[in-house]
């Protein structure tokens, strides 16, 4: 088979609508693995969640597969997702999801260089823009929340981490780019993340952040609650809560201008997505090669 999709999950198993967004997948040459968590190590440990990567890694190798793509348990992909992923020519391919924890962020960050790893693009309103023109852009991860992996990667990055916090991904990031492995994100490959509650965040629903500079020392207001504030430090918050601190002279917002409309082209700070979206400028399209499943 062509590829590995791998599927951690612990507790009551993968959500039903995973499930079923990869057996609608046009893409057929694949074999779904959804693996259940064997803790090596008692309690919530990122140890546990590594070794089941270092499972797939594994079994894709072992398998003899041309790639491995993670998809974990609450995603959900669009039925063509896995053959545009496949078709493009990077050694490494996501889809474009929210992050969960904390305030809700693009699991593709910004690639800078060859040395260390940028931050999420729902900080940079414009090159979202630019990726969701022309499809794509390179980044220098993160996230295996869908991600696929071609065996050239897989033997030569193993898996590790980085800090306690870390489950394999920060770090595969950091090895790639580091070695110069290049790493693309389909923005024509939206996924939506299930929270706990059964909630979805789409990443082109909200999906923009607002970078801000404190003024002064305060605890300002942050959606419902207070978020204590030091002056010359940089915080992460809402466009919504952004724009009203700094009509009071509390912050300076770094990364968007109000006075533009910086949502017009598909997002809306209020988590709905907006139906006026411009016409798409650029005429560039992602990097494909057809890739042809091999005989068996």
């Amino acid at each position: 088979m062509t590829i590995l999709i791998f599927t951690p999950t612990y507790g009551d198993g993968p959500d039903p609508r995973t499930i079923e967004s990869v057996q609608q997948q046009t893409f057929t040459d694949y074999v779904h693995e959804v693996s259940w968590l064997e803790a090596p190590l008692p309690g919530r440990r990122m140890e546990n969640v590594i070794s089941q990567y270092q499972r797939a890694w594994k079994m894709a190798k072992d398998g003899g597969y041309d790639a491995l793509l993670s998809f974990e348990h609450d995603m959900v992909m669009k039925p063509d997702a896995v053959q545009k992923l496949y078709d493009t020519d990077s050694p490494v391919v996501y889809g474009v999801y929210m992050l969960r924890h904390g305030i809700p962020t693009l699991s593709a960050w910004q690639y800078i260089n060859n040395r260390a790893l940028g931050m999420s693009l729902s900080l940079y309103p414009d090159e979202v823009r630019k990726g969701r023109q022309q499809g794509w852009l390179e980044v220098c991860g993160v996230g295996w929340g869908c991600t696929l992996i071609r065996r050239e990667v897989l033997e030569r990055v193993t898996v590790r981490s980085t800090a306690p916090s870390d489950a394999g991904d920060m770090a595969f990031a950091t090895d790639c780019v580091r070695g110069n492995i290049r790493q693309i994100a389909r923005f024509d490959v939206p996924c939506e993340h299930i929270m706990p509650d059964g909630t979805v965040l789409h990443p082109y629903r909200g999906g923009i952040v607002a970078r801000v500079l404190a003024l002064q020392t305060l605890n300002a207001r942050v959606g419902r609650e207070s978020m204590p504030m030091k002056k010359d430090r940089y915080y992460t918050i809402p466009p919504e809560d952004a724009y009203e601190l700094q009509r009071a002279g509390y912050v300076k917002i770094q990364n968007i201008d109000e006075d533009q409309d910086q949502f017009s082209e598909g997002f809306d700070v209020s988590g709905r997505e907006t139906a006026d979206a411009q016409p798409v400028i650029e005429t560039a399209v992602a990097p494909v090669t057809k890739r042809k499943p091999k005989a068996k």
